[in-house]
């Protein structure tokens, strides 16, 4: 009866034990985490931190976002680092499953190694929900089996990993705007017919038809006319860290959410690398692009 006791009081210590890392890496984590806009496609609203449950309906039906907190039977508690980070960077779960066809990895893929570290120790601290995950409703045929690779074989174009981070000026603007913001899974124009990126117009944005959850968004290149070329730095970074754009409207839907983040997002980003996404904003090819 003790033993029994002693299993049930250990697989219970074992399933709500919040992780104890080092704090600076966990706090250093926890920045980089909101410099992906906190994640919050795995946040419900006023839900818990990380435990899913988000709804996205596409043409290929209905998926819901997965539990990544640290819990062992619902959440990745049971993964080790290097899984979390392949799943990360290239979408795949442990068991060769794809997280797709949300999950921004291919952006993701092009973090660096010490920064999916740190991203990794943030998510084992927080605390662990059992929340069991919603199947998802694909409605279009042999889609895994056939159409995704497919897809993926033909139009998926990954950013490339830096072997460690930049730290300053225009090339951590384009870190932070390319990889870890993911700025261009949004903003950046896809077809209308199979969804593929543009990338010969970065970051002109994309009407409703083909923007995220059906928002349209804006064209971020410094063109005059149809972006934000009239923008000063000092605007953009404010823009980032409070919402608030120079006409005195604010930023709405998914980028008013990301710059909130969850525990953190856009609005937690340092001075320095608000500036240096701004300045990389103002360096990019101009692309005439009105959206409305």
């Amino acid at each position: 009866m003790r033993r029994l006791l002693f299993a049930t009081c250990l697989v219970t210590w074992w399933a709500g034990a919040v992780f104890a890392g080092d704090p600076a890496e966990v706090a250093r984590g926890k920045y980089i985490f909101g410099a992906a806009g906190g994640c919050g496609c795995h946040t419900e609203p006023k839900g818990q931190l990380n435990a899913g449950g988000k709804k996205f309906e596409g043409p290929f039906g209905t998926v819901y976002a997965t539990n990544i907190t640290p819990d062992r039977q619902t959440g990745i508690g049971g993964w080790t680092d290097e899984q979390i980070i392949t799943a990360i960077r290239l979408g795949r779960r442990p068991n060769g499953e794809r997280i797709l066809p949300v999950h921004p990895f291919m952006s993701f893929n092009g973090m660096a190694e010490g920064d999916l570290k740190a991203v990794v120790a943030f998510l084992r601290s927080v605390p662990p929900v059992n929340r069991k995950n919603t199947p998802k409703k694909i409605t279009v045929p042999m889609f895994e089996s056939v159409f995704l690779p497919a897809w993926l074989m033909t139009f998926a174009a990954k950013e490339t990993p830096p072997p460690a981070a930049p730290q300053s000026g225009l090339p951590r603007g384009e870190y932070l705007v390319r990889a870890v913001g993911h700025c261009g899974e949004c903003h950046t124009p896809r077809s209308a017919m199979t969804m593929a990126v543009d990338n010969g117009r970065f970051l002109a944005g994309n009407p409703k038809k083909t923007g995220p959850e059906g928002q349209l968004a804006s064209n971020i290149t410094p063109d005059k006319a149809t972006g934000i070329g009239d923008w000063t730095e000092e605007q953009i970074a404010t823009y980032l860290e409070t919402g608030n754009r120079p006409d005195g409207d604010v930023a709405g839907g998914l980028m008013g959410e990301n710059i909130q983040g969850t525990v953190a997002g856009y609005k937690d980003l340092s001075k320095p690398d608000l500036q240096a996404i701004a300045k990389y904003l103002k360096a990019i090819p101009a692309v005439k692009n009105k959206i409305e």
